[in-house]
C-alpha cells in the first residue's frame, strides 16, 4: 500500500444546536451537509442554533 492510496478525512467537532433545557431531540439527515434537528434545518458547515440567543 502506498501513501497515495490512503485517504484522510478530518471532521472538526462543532456544536450546532443548543436548546437548554430540552433533553431529547429528533435528528434526521437530509443530505451530507444538511440536518433537521427538532424541526430546525441546518447546513452543518455554516449554521448554528442557540435558543438562548435572541438573534436566531
Amino acid at each position: 500500500m502506498t501513501s497515495s492510496s490512503i485517504t484522510y478525512i478530518y471532521y472538526k467537532r462543532k456544536n450546532i444546536y443548543r436548546n437548554y433545557p430540552q433533553e431529547t431531540a429528533t435528528v434526521k439527515w437530509i443530505n451530507d451537509e444538511t440536518v433537521e434537528i427538532s424541526d430546525h434545518i441546518f447546513n452543518v458547515k455554516q449554521d448554528t442554533f442557540n435558543a438562548n440567543d435572541r438573534s436566531n
